[in-house]
């Protein structure tokens, strides 16, 4: 007589009420894409852009309240390394312009490249309109109203709803000074699918090749001419396009299959290495840029990096990994909001020892105010933005616009047969 002996399988153990909150604050994070693909990688750029961004204004603002020199853009032999390497963390910025033109770029290389079908106009603005404008413009309404200079402000406030405030007034705005990239960018959407009209030169070869000619020469002239007329010239499109040309290329890598991870993994340490040594450079480019002309291999330093993260094997787990890219997907809220959370905590700022050093008072503050501004800027995110990313706001925005079209076309089709009725 046999006996069989059954085995049970071990019970999974719940998870922990630290495991579900993780988990339910992922829930809630979490980017809504459009599309079906996601590429985590784009938000880990987010996010070392983001990181850039805030720590360079959280430094700024510090020596500001302390009545300390600005930080400088370069290093000086009697001044600080770390601090010079801060001064030059706005690149951020332009890490920002380059994934915008590699995500924006994406579906007209597709459709030029693979033979997809080509993206509508009318949808691609749809999406901008819905995406970008609502969690601009409840910033802009809630700054302008914290502000309290009303009549003041009136004017900065209508120019900056039409992204006009540096074409109006020539300066940042003040009630967000940081949304002079945004401006930018708006210009950007308007163009992209005219200059990816780039995609249809015949032959892969070529067509890189003008790419790259037409990316270097303009980052030559914007960087060692057109910067060099006025410091205003900053806040331009034209300063920010080399950078779009170059997130234009990658999307185009991107698509023929050159940014594909590699087997190898001695491969993939060699584009770990080629990251790090992109970012270095792109940094590096601006602390001797004016006196050595060599700004202008920015664009390319910042190709070099976002290469090296999707192919590489460590700067990919980097890039890849949840907190990081979670972090990333919020970056449009707290670049809208990092500068208000920081003029919040000047009580905490103006307890700080005056004594400190400049590098200790840096360390200090950011190691309080970067992840504070993270932190605050989750609820505002949740609330402001992500109902906007293909959520119900955006779709209820998309049926009021397309209620009103058809409403108004209907009236112009009524309008002109009663005026062809009459003649």
């Amino acid at each position: 007589m046999h006996s069989t002996l059954h085995k049970h399988a071990p019970t999974p153990h719940a998870p922990g009420p630290i495991a579900l909150s993780l988990q339910w604050l992922d829930s809630k994070l979490s980017r809504v894409t459009s599309s079906r693909e996601f590429i985590p990688e784009i938000d880990g750029l987010r996010f070392i852009a983001i990181f850039f961004v805030i720590v360079f204004h959280a430094v700024v603002h510090i020596r500001d309240l302390q009545h300390r020199t600005p930080i400088l853009q370069k290093w000086t032999p009697d001044g600080s390394f770390i601090l010079g390497l801060i001064g030059n963390l706005f690149l951020g910025v332009q890490i920002f312009f380059v994934i915008s033109g590699l995500v924006v770029a994406l579906p007209f290389a597709r459709s030029a490249i693979r033979g997809t079908p080509k993206p509508s106009l009318a949808r691609y603005f749809m999406r901008r309109l819905t995406r970008i404008e609502p969690p601009y413009i409840l910033a802009l309404l809630a700054m302008y109203y914290l502000m309290h200079r009303f009549r003041d402000n009136l004017p900065h406030l209508l120019a900056g709803l039409l992204y006009l405030h540096r074409f109006v007034f020539g300066t940042a705005n003040p009630i967000n000074q940081v949304t002079w990239t945004l401006e930018i960018e708006v210009v950007f959407y308007i163009l992209a699918p005219w200059i990816t009209l780039l995609y249809r030169i015949p032959g892969k070869n070529l067509r890189w090749s003008c790419q790259l000619l037409l990316l270097g020469t303009d980052s030559y002239f914007v960087h060692n001419w057109f910067l060099q007329q006025a410091p205003g010239n900053y806040l331009s499109f034209f300063a920010a396009l080399p950078f779009f040309l170059a997130g234009i290329l990658l999307a185009d890598l991107y698509v023929s299959g050159l940014l594909t991870r590699p087997d190898s993994l001695p491969i993939r340490l060699c584009w770990d290495a080629a990251a790090i040594l992109g970012l270095a450079a792109l940094l590096y480019s601006h602390f001797y840029g004016p006196a050595w002309k060599i700004a202008w291999l920015s664009p390319m330093a910042v190709m070099l990096t976002v290469a090296g993260g999707i192919k590489g094997s460590l700067a990919n787990r980097f890039l890849r990994f949840r907190p990081i890219t979670l972090v990333g997907g919020m970056c449009y809220s707290i670049y809208l909001w990092h500068e208000p959370i920081l003029s919040q905590l000047n009580g905490f700022a103006a307890k700080l020892p005056a004594n400190l050093s400049d590098l200790r008072l840096a360390a200090v503050y950011c190691a309080i105010a970067v992840p504070l501004m993270i932190v605050i800027s989750m609820p505002i995110y949740y609330f402001t933005e992500r109902p906007f990313m293909n959520g119900p706001g955006s779709r209820y925005i998309e049926q009021v616009l397309r209620s009103a079209y058809a409403s108004l076309r209907a009236k112009l089709i009524g309008q002109k047969a009663a005026a062809h009725a009459k003649s």
